[in-house]
């Protein structure tokens, strides 16, 4: 999407402009929410958003006004109309194809070239913070059922965004624990067993297979081709 500063608009611009929608925030306020929900989904470095209020502001999209609390000063940026006009367009166009990013699969996925002792730390560390998050995701729902969220107004949408991380977490923490435990039993297999294993996993595997065999290689769903928004 093109606006007329003649700047292409990302999903990190968009991310912003949601934001800004909903509520005034400072910029400090905007990376916390940011590392409170959307770096889940969305994950980018804070000067990114610094980055990207600064852009907003100069092509009018958000406006910014000065705030005094004692002797410190504050911007609170809100939505301009323009903007609002802009993140409605951006609302009726495709979402991008999902798509995550999960460092410790690439490294499970290159298992052969690594010891068991590097697949189960990535596996560890994956526990550990699923676990983490999942406390957090527990404070914010305590947060939530006491009455004091920072978007409590809008607690009907953010219990379906919860619904999403938590599910994601548990899944993920399951995951890698029934991993663990089958990692752990590599080292007294040999191939042909690990293999024969690996066939008893995929078989039982909960997704539909094709009536009947085609012989061809299965091609990606053209939805997954389809062209990603730029990230910054």
């Amino acid at each position: 999407m093109q606006e007329e500063s003649g700047r292409r608009l990302t999903t990190t611009s968009f991310m912003v402009l949601a934001q800004l929608a909903l509520r005034p925030w400072s910029t400090y306020e905007l990376v916390q929410q940011r590392v409170r929900y959307f770096r889940y989904v969305w994950p980018r470095a804070e000067s990114a958003i610094y980055r990207e209020v600064k852009r907003l502001a100069a092509d009018g999209l958000i406006e910014g006004r000065r705030e005094h609390t004692g002797k410190r000063v504050r911007t609170i940026y809100s939505i301009a109309p323009q903007g609002l006009e802009t993140l409605q367009e951006w609302l009726d166009t495709p979402v991008s194809p999902f798509a995550m990013e999960f460092e410790a699969m690439i490294r499970l996925l290159v298992a052969p070239l690594a010891s068991t002792d590097q697949i189960v730390g990535a596996l560890e560390q994956v526990r550990t913070d699923t676990q983490e998050m999942l406390t957090f995701g527990g404070e914010v729902k305590q947060e939530f059922l006491d009455g004091r969220g920072a978007l409590q107004d809008q607690a009907y949408v953010r219990a379906l965004g919860m619904d999403f991380f938590i599910s994601l977490l548990n899944t993920v923490d399951s995951w890698a624990e029934r991993t663990l435990t089958e990692v752990h039993r590599w080292d007294g297999l040999s191939l042909e067993e690990k293999n024969r294993r690996g066939l008893e996993i995929i078989g039982a595997l909960p997704v539909p297979v094709p009536d009947q065999p085609t012989g061809a290689t299965p091609v990606a769903p053209e939805t997954q081709t389809r062209r990603r928004r730029s990230s910054w």
